[in-house]
């Protein structure tokens, strides 16, 4: 979720993936929040880019991958 006003566009991107763009929502007039499941091959940094008022941010996450895909 984003606290940020006026968001427009959310998308998710996978570093260590072959097609690193995860998902995009475009979101004009709604609520900065999303929902969605990505599938990852291995351990990478999962970058949400939040676009707002004509201003794009980043936060950058690593996400660990374990074998069976649950766990830590």
């Amino acid at each position: 979720a984003s606290k940020m006003d006026g968001v427009t566009n959310i998308s998710f991107y996978v570093v260590n993936n072959g097609t690193p763009l995860a998902a995009s929502f475009n979101l004009s007039g709604a609520q900065g929040y999303v929902s969605t499941r990505i599938k990852m091959g291995k351990t990478s940094p999962v970058d949400a880019l939040v676009t707002a008022g004509g201003a794009t941010t980043k936060v950058s996450q690593e996400v660990k991958v374990t074998i069976g895909g649950c766990g830590g």
